[in-house]
């Protein structure tokens, strides 16, 4: 049967109620997206489908450029096309790393039916107490040491250690923004008792470095944008304590440090790859290729064939292994995208951070968990990332949209 177009009538009411049904899988696939691929794969398929049927696909998609973020992430999007065009690979890889960004589709698709205050309170509070159930699952997980999925760490149910603790960090910020709305004594016992159980995964369960990382910096732009950034230097003292003390009281977090600075202090002589060497060596070679080419990069696709040639001919050890990413996203954008591709980039992360800090009243829940994945990508591609790029698109996508009826809004000291 064949699906409704904006050229064909649909009853008003029904095709809000298909809307409605594709918004309820939006907040399906974010809640599912750090937990299950299947699950988030077949939300987004059904998303399209009744998105599509709703008959208000052109309506949306025209809300969505009218907005400064929606239009940023099409001229990003025509880079990488265009950049596919001088790449020396075949078809087949171009169109595959292409494949790779279909995040950002989600979110040009989410900006446009995410308006109503309504759906975002849903998105927010679904999110909040779906992560709230999973940090209670973990905890019986991690102190009775328990693995539930192979090669993960005790108390590690999701996808891995990384993206489990960045869907808490997600979790975090969203608590922060919610305790500032109307809500009883008892609910903002609830609401802090949240937040405890979401640091005690991120900072003692989790060995996640970029959710360690992550946390801190966005938590900061987070309370700096709901009490005014005069008030900076206090929420950095404020941070800091709260830091120190967090390192001072995990084993786990002191050890996943010390780690750290023993394998970027010995990488060059291991005879095995560990976690930080082989972020060190990615950088080196990424930068030498990206001397060569500054300007315009290799284009869309070229990184694993161009960086794997230049490593295999380096060295005859685990440092010259083939690899597809270099673990750092700007590095990645910038190889392959040239200088032009980066900037186009960080132009889209600007204009979505000033959208999201006037967007009410849960913009700042999409700038902060940008802020957050920004912080982390300096370490790893999340942008493209499954769990974590679907968080992403749908934080994004549902929550920096203006809400047309944002007059219901608390209000903001931003």
């Amino acid at each position: 049967m064949a699906l409704r177009t904006e050229s064909m009538p649909v009853d008003s009411s029904f095709s809000e109620k298909l809307l409605n049904i594709a918004r309820y899988l939006v907040i399906v696939a974010v809640v599912a997206a750090p937990i299950s691929t299947a699950v988030t794969s077949i939300a987004c398929v059904a998303l399209l489908v009744f998105w599509l049927m709703s008959g208000q696909a052109i309506q949306s998609l025209k809300r969505s450029w009218q907005q400064p973020a929606g239009k940023m992430l099409v001229v990003f999007a025509l880079w990488l096309l265009i950049s596919a065009l001088y790449a020396q690979t075949d078809w087949s890889s171009k169109l595959e790393t292409l494949y790779s960004w279909k995040k950002l589709f989600y979110t040009f698709l989410v900006l446009g039916i995410f308006h109503q205050t309504l759906w975002q309170r849903r998105f927010v509070k679904s999110y909040a107490i779906a992560m709230f159930v999973a940090a209670i699952l973990a905890i019986p997980l991690w102190a009775f040491d328990l693995v539930v999925r192979d090669g993960r760490e005790p108390g590690i149910f999701m996808t891995n250690h990384a993206t489990q603790s960045m869907a808490f960090v997600a979790a975090v910020i969203v608590c922060i923004f919610v305790l500032r709305e109307p809500l009883s004594t008892r609910q903002k016992y609830y609401v802090g008792g949240a937040i405890g159980l979401f640091l005690l995964n991120i900072f003692f369960i989790s060995p996640a470095r970029s959710g360690y990382f992550a946390l801190p910096i966005a938590v900061v732009f987070a309370t700096g944008s709901i009490y005014g950034y005069k008030k900076l230097p206090h929420i950095l003292v404020g941070a800091t304590i709260a830091l120190l003390a967090l390192i001072a009281s995990s084993t786990t977090l002191q050890d996943r440090i010390k780690l750290a600075i023993d394998e970027k202090a010995g990488y060059q002589t291991s005879s095995i790859e560990t976690s930080i060497g082989l972020r060190v060596v990615f950088y080196q070679n990424t930068l030498e290729l990206i001397k060569e080419r500054p300007w315009f990069g290799y284009g869309t696709s070229s990184f694993k064939p161009t960086y794997s040639a230049l490593a295999a001919a380096k060295s005859h050890g685990w440092q010259g292994n083939s690899a597809a990413d270099p673990h750092n996203q700007y590095l990645f954008i910038w190889m392959e995208n040239g200088l032009v591709g980066l900037l186009l980039f960080f132009a889209y992360l600007y204009v979505a951070l000033r959208q999201g800090l006037k967007s009410k009243p849960y913009g700042l829940i999409a700038a902060s968990f940008l802020v957050a994945i920004c912080a982390s990508s300096l370490f790893n591609s999340h942008f493209k990332t499954f769990a974590e790029g679907y968080l992403l698109a749908f934080f994004v996508g549902a929550l920096l949209t203006p809400s047309s009826d944002a007059s219901d809004s608390p209000p903001t000291h931003a």
